[in-house]
């Protein structure tokens, strides 16, 4: 799954900051990286979860408007 699709998925169901989001981010693949006992899953989720934090962090102004749009509708 491509992040920008991914990331858009997430924030369709988002209601918070960019701050609230990263931590979101955060927890929700960590939550799935400890209930895996794949080492191979557990990989692939570590993977994407970097994959994803680090295309928000380096888009963070595009990301905060899309978050202000969502609440201002």
């Amino acid at each position: 799954m491509e992040i920008k699709s991914l990331l858009n998925e997430i924030l369709s169901d988002f209601d918070g900051n960019y701050k609230d989001l990263l931590s979101f981010v955060y927890l929700s693949f960590q939550k799935r990286i400890d209930s895996t006992k794949n080492k191979n899953i557990k990989n692939k989720y570590i993977k994407i979860r970097k994959s994803i934090l680090q295309y928000i962090l380096s888009n963070e102004r595009v990301i905060t408007l899309e978050i202000l749009k969502k609440k201002i509708k």
